[in-house]
C-alpha cells in the first residue's frame, strides 16, 4: 500500500499578545499537514526528531492521537524540542525568538521503507541545516532512485540564516531531487527575488522541476506551473487569515496526489484533469481547515 512520508521539525510555536501568552499550535505546515492527512485516513509516517521532553511529549501526542505512525521519529534525550515564540505588538507587527537545543548527534532516525508511488513531503529550513544536511540527503537520495513522488516546501527563515547565498546551493540540491515544488509567494520573494509565479517558475524551477503550485495569500490563489500552462483557483480572503489554512492547502495537495495515483514521472507533463484536481484538493482543504478552528487568537494569525 503506498505511504505518505513527511520529513520536517517538530517544534511548537507559542502565540503572545499584549505580553500575554494567548496560545499554542506544532509549529510547521509539514507538521500540520501530516496530521491533517493522517485525520483524512492516510497512512502517514513522520521521519523527525522531538525531544523526550515536556514540549515534545505535546508534540507526540498530537501526531500520534492524529493517526501518524511515528516509528521514524527520534526521541533523543540530548537536548530540547526547538520552541519558537511569537510576539504579537500593538502596531501590528509580529517578533520572533527561537529557542533551539539539538544534540551533537542530529536526524539518527529509524529509516521508513520507501516504495515505488510513496509520497515523500519535505522541506523549510529542516531540509537545509547543515547540522543534518548529509543524513537528509542521503534519505530523499534514496527515495528519488526508489521512485517516490517527491514534494518539496522551500523556505528560507532569516532569523535563522541571514545569507541565502549559503543555504542556495542545498535549496538548488533539493529541486533536483523534487518532482513537484510547493512555494508561498514569500518563499518566492525571500529566495528568488520575485513574488511573480509565472516568472519564478520560468527563470529558477522548470530547469528542475517541471510543476510548481504556489500558493499566494495577498491574491487569495492557488496556482499550478507547468510548462506553458497555468490553473489556479481563488481561495476566500478570510480562510488566508487563519493560522493553518496553508498547511490544509498542503495537506489538500498531497492527498489529491495520493487518490490520483499519480507516479513521479506523471508530474513531467501533468494533464489539465490533474492540475485541476490537485489545486481544487488544496483549495477545498485550506477553507476545512479555516472552518475547524474554534480559538480567536487562530482565526486571525
Amino acid at each position: 500500500m503506498k505511504k505518505i512520508i513527511c520529513i520536517g521539525e517538530c517544534g511548537l510555536d507559542i502565540i503572545f499578545k499584549d505580553r500575554e501568552p494567548i496560545g499554542s499550535v506544532p509549529g510547521g505546515r509539514i507538521v500540520n499537514a501530516a496530521a491533517m492527512l493522517a485525520r483524512y485516513g492516510m497512512p502517514v509516517i513522520m521521519a523527525s526528531e522531538i525531544a523526550a521532553d515536556p514540549v515534545g511529549d505535546i508534540v507526540a501526542d498530537y501526531l500520534a492521537s492524529a493517526g501518524v505512525d511515528m516509528k521514524s521519529v527520534d526521541r533523543y534525550t540530548e537536548g530540547n524540542t526547538p520552541v519558537q515564540v511569537y510576539i504579537q505588538h500593538a502596531d501590528g507587527t509580529t517578533g520572533v525568538t527561537r529557542y533551539e537545543n539539538y544534540p551533537d548527534d542530529c536526524f539518527d532516525i529509524i529509516w521508513p521503507r520507501i516504495d515505488e508511488g510513496d509520497i515523500v513531503v519535505f522541506g523549510g529550513f529542516y531540509a537545509l541545516d547543515t547540522r543534518m544536511r548529509q543524513r537528509m540527503t542521503q534519505l530523499l537520495a534514496h527515495a528519488s532512485k526508489r521512485k517516490a513522488v517527491m514534494v518539496y516546501l522551500p523556505g528560507f527563515p532569516s532569523d535563522r540564516e541571514s545569507r541565502i547565498t549559503r543555504v542556495m546551493p542545498a535549496i538548488l540540491e533539493n529541486l533536483e531531487y523534487a518532482n513537484l515544488v510547493i512555494t508561498r509567494s514569500s518563499d518566492m520573494t525571500d529566495i528568488f527575488g520575485t513574488e511573480q509565479g509565472d516568472a519564478c517558475y520560468h527563470n529558477h524551477i522548470d530547469f528542475y522541476c517541471r510543476s510548481l503550485i504556489n500558493i499566494d495569500t495577498a491574491c487569495h490563489r492557488i496556482s499550478y506551473y507547468s510548462g506553458k500552462e497555468v490553473t489556479d483557483t481563488p481561495i476566500p480572503a478570510d480562510t488566508c487569515s487563519t493560522l493553518l489554512w496553508n498547511a490544509g492547502a498542503v495537506a489538500g495537495i498531497v492527498a489529491a496526489l495520493y487518490a490520483c495515483d499519480v507516479k513521479a514521472e506523471d508530474l513531467d507533463t501533468p494533464p489539465e484533469e490533474l492540475r485541476c484536481k490537485v489545486i481544487t484538493g488544496a483549495a477545498k482543504s485550506a477553507r476545512e481547515a479555516a472552518a475547524a478552528i474554534t480559538a480567536e487568537w487562530q482565526k486571525n494569525h
